[in-house]
């Protein structure tokens, strides 16, 4: 028997049986059952101070490949006119950071901005084409703000991110809670202003942690249908070589899968160019960056090695706080919060279905004005949000000395970012704003078991 079948087995007749009470209408009687994610959940491993595991055995020649990957992934990008003896040239003319690494230590999540001010590498402001434009993006700044350059080569500007507090209580005990309203100011733009209507979406990268096993979930899964025809979320479809596919990938489910993720990434954030994006974020309105080099300059092998490492990557294993396990996990269901952020669902690895525990449907949601990105001008854009992943989060909370939450780390808190959900998401914020304190800090411990 090969390494994992008996696992497999045992999580296939799992969700067989699981289909037949969803068949019968039994699955509301035995919801409480069905197991939280645990430390011996599927993909979960223990992480070191080396490199980040993966969730599965690896033979000889595929963990080579990972390790490879793993040594790509923290490599630093040099210009080309300064390469010397490093293989990894091609970096900018325009970028944001040189290395994945610098914005995804360790293949975790961006630091957050601590306070007002310039905003931090990790945090990347995405430039959305606004109405009447058919480019992606700004007409002169493209994609991506970049914020560093290569030498003779000007840096498109930077981002001033400035905080007020609002404040309230909880009811019906009366204690207070308050959260940071951010504000974005692009300064310093070096090639004229952006266009009115371009919209500012200020994205801080996201951990990587069991992305293979997302990537895993089957299209079917996650379209509606009458089962699940009560869910608000929904779903969208991106060209990706030459076909249309569903987005399951960042904040806004904008990318179809790992390796359209990542070289998107190396083309808009660093300049790197592969042959699945052999442009960069350069305009042709950037007369001081273009370049008549199309060639690769991150080659096939290279880009093989990165997404061995990631589609393989494990889900870190949480702090043991099992004392609140049982009550937090019932709350969060009665809060509706299960609703979108799904214990579990199936990961399709080669011809077996096994189960995951991600907290997350991988699909959109409407989390109000509140949350909707701006243009230029200051014009609320209706903006829906992918579902973000829980595993994962009692680690960070653990390990990350600022951790921050939310698409652009305005949250401070676990607590702050659950008050951040309105749309969609209100009836359950309103809920759990009528929790008394007993409940409402069992509920927070119980999050950092995930």
């Amino acid at each position: 028997m090969r390494p994992g079948a008996h696992r497999v087995s045992t999580a296939r007749h799992i969700i067989q049986f699981v289909n037949f009470l969803i068949k019968f209408g039994m699955l509301p009687l035995i919801a409480l059952a069905v197991p939280v994610h645990s430390q011996s959940a599927f993909g979960v491993r223990s992480y070191g101070a080396d490199q980040p595991p993966p969730y599965r055995a690896l033979g000889s020649e595929e963990a080579a490949q990972v390790a490879r990957g793993y040594a790509l992934f923290k490599a630093s990008w040099v210009a080309s006119q300064g390469g010397g003896e490093s293989h990894h040239v091609g970096l900018g003319p325009l970028y944001n950071a040189s290395a994945c690494n610098e914005c995804h230590n360790e293949a975790g999540h961006g630091e957050g901005p601590r306070a007002a001010g310039i905003a931090p590498q990790a945090l990347v402001i995405q430039l959305g084409a606004g109405a009447g434009h058919s480019a992606h993006g700004d007409p002169t700044y493209g994609a991506v703000l970049n914020t560093r350059a290569v030498e003779g080569v000007a840096a498109e500007g930077s981002v001033q991110i400035e905080y007020r507090r609002i404040s309230g209580y909880y009811y019906p005990y009366g204690d207070q809670w308050s959260m940071r309203v951010p504000r974005y100011r692009i300064v310093g733009l070096t090639r004229g202003p952006l266009e009115q209507t371009t919209v500012i979406s200020p994205r801080l990268a996201p951990a990587l942690y069991g992305l293979g096993l997302l990537e895993a979930v089957s299209d079917a899964d996650l379209l509606p249908d009458a089962q699940h025809a009560q869910r608000a979320g929904s779903i969208s479809y991106h060209e990706f070589q030459g076909r249309s596919q569903l987005g399951r990938m960042g904040w806004q489910n904008a990318t179809v899968s790992i390796r359209d993720q990542a070289t998107r990434a190396f083309a808009d954030e660093m300049g790197v160019t592969s042959s699945d994006r052999r442009h960069d974020d350069c305009t042709p309105r950037e007369m001081d960056c273009q370049s008549s080099n199309t060639d690769p300059e991150v080659g096939d092998d290279l880009v093989a090695d990165l997404l061995a490492f990631l589609e393989t990557l494990a889900v870190p294993m949480a702090p043991s706080k099992a004392q609140d396990r049982s009550s937090g996990s019932s709350t969060f269901k009665d809060l509706g919060c299960s609703g979108c952020h799904r214990p579990h669902l199936t990961a399709h690895l080669a011809s077996d279905g096994v189960i995951i525990f991600p907290y997350t449907d991988l699909q959109l949601h409407d989390l109000g004005q509140e949350m909707a990105d701006e243009t230029v001008g200051g014009v609320r854009v209706a903006t829906r949000w992918r579902t973000a992943p829980l595993w994962g989060l009692g680690y960070r909370l653990q390990h990350e000395s600022n951790p921050t939450f939310m698409h652009d780390g305005r949250a401070g808190s676990v607590e702050e970012a659950i008050l951040w959900h309105y749309g969609e998401a209100g009836r359950s914020r309103f809920r759990f704003m009528s929790l008394g304190p007993n409940a409402r800090n069992t509920l927070l411990r119980w999050l950092q078991t995930l």
